[in-house]
Order: structure tokens, then sequence, then C-alpha cells
């Protein structure tokens, strides 16, 4: 990421997708979910850790509300209604103080401001819990815009959210790039602006 940008100077600004590209969801996962798995008692109750994780990963890795991903781990795990509650509200709650970074997320967020680049995040997800991530992880002091779906009312690849985060950096499209590892909700609308895309097909170092 750094060797291309270094190719393109001009830039004023770069944004970043959180989620698979600065955040490494799956792990993240992996930490919650063992660790709720052990709080919880959940071997007592015939619950392997392993089968725990593999469904606990695969569904929140969907794009459904969390109260469906709960409610799925608890049928299929048969897990009374109170604890399900419980481990939806333990999940909200915590996972972003146990948010994981992709190896050179730091550095490269710490390249982009040393070179004069503005910053932003632009992310789908409920706002107190995207941001809770982003503090969880370190990164608030490299960020100079956050935009989440949930917080401004637009979700990617619907253009206006990305604009606006261009907005608040005061930067033109055409002097920027967006960094994501979706195709439709990062690429297509960051091509569509003008801003230089980059796809980040595992992390952004």
């Amino acid at each position: 990421l750094a060797r291309t940008l270094g190719h393109a100077m001009t830039l004023g600004a770069v944004l970043f997708d959180l989620d698979d590209t600065l955040h490494d969801k799956s792990a993240t996962l992996n930490r919650v979910g063992e660790i709720q798995h052990a709080e919880a008692g959940l071997a007592a109750l015939g619950v392997g850790l392993d089968a725990w994780l593999h469904s606990y990963i695969e569904l929140n890795n969907r794009r459904i509300e969390k109260t469906e991903v709960f409610s799925k781990l608890a049928s299929s795990f048969g897990l009374p209604a109170s604890l399900q509650a419980r481990l939806l509200e333990d999940f909200d709650t915590n996972l972003g103080k146990l948010a994981v970074p992709f190896a050179g997320t730091h550095e490269i967020l710490t390249w982009c401001k040393g070179r004069g680049l503005k910053v932003g995040i632009v992310t789908n997800g409920r706002d107190a819990f995207q941001r809770s991530k982003i503090t969880g992880m370190g990164l608030h002091g490299s960020i100079d815009a956050i935009l989440t779906s949930g917080g401004y009312g637009v979700k990617k690849p619907g253009q206006a959210i990305f604009v606006a985060c261009l907005q608040q950096l005061g930067v033109q499209s055409a002097d920027a790039a967006f960094v994501g590892d979706d195709l439709h909700t990062d690429m297509e609308p960051a091509i569509a602006l003008g801003m230089l895309p980059i796809l980040s097909l595992i992390h952004i170092s």
C-alpha cells in the first residue's frame, strides 16, 4: 500500500474501510468467541470450542443483525434464552475493547500522517459499535474523520457517505484514495467518484 500511495503523492487524503481492511474481524471474533465460551461455561453445556468458534465466526461474518446471529447460535447449540441475551449484550459491550488490527495497520496510518495525508474511515455498521473498534485498536489519534452508516444514515455503496467524509476532510475526490476489501461496496463507488481505488485482499500492509 505504501508503495502504491508513494507513486501518487499528489493525493491529499486516504480513506479506509474498517472491517477486513484495518480491522482483522475474524481474529477479533475468534478472541471474543473463545472468551465467551469460557466465561459462559459452554463446555459444561456440551458445546465444544471448535464447533462453537466455527459457527460463531461464520455467522458473525454474515451481513445479518447480531440479534439473528445469537438467535441462530442459541438454536444450534441448545442455549437458553437468558444465556442468548447475555452473550449478545456482552458481545456489544466488549468486542470493541478486544478488536485486533491487521499487522501493519498502525504503521501505514503513521506513514500517511507523516506525509501530510488526511485519513478517513468510511464503514457500514452501528455507529457506537464501529467507533468502539477504532478506539479499542488505538487508531483514533491517526484518524481525521469517521463516517459510519449507522451515524450518517447511508450505507456503502451509496456514494453520499464517501462524499460526506471527503467534505469533512476538505479534499476533492480526485485527490483521494480509497482502500477497501469489497469490490461492490468499496471499489465501485470509489471509482465512480474518481478516487484512486486500492483493493485490500488480505490486509493493508
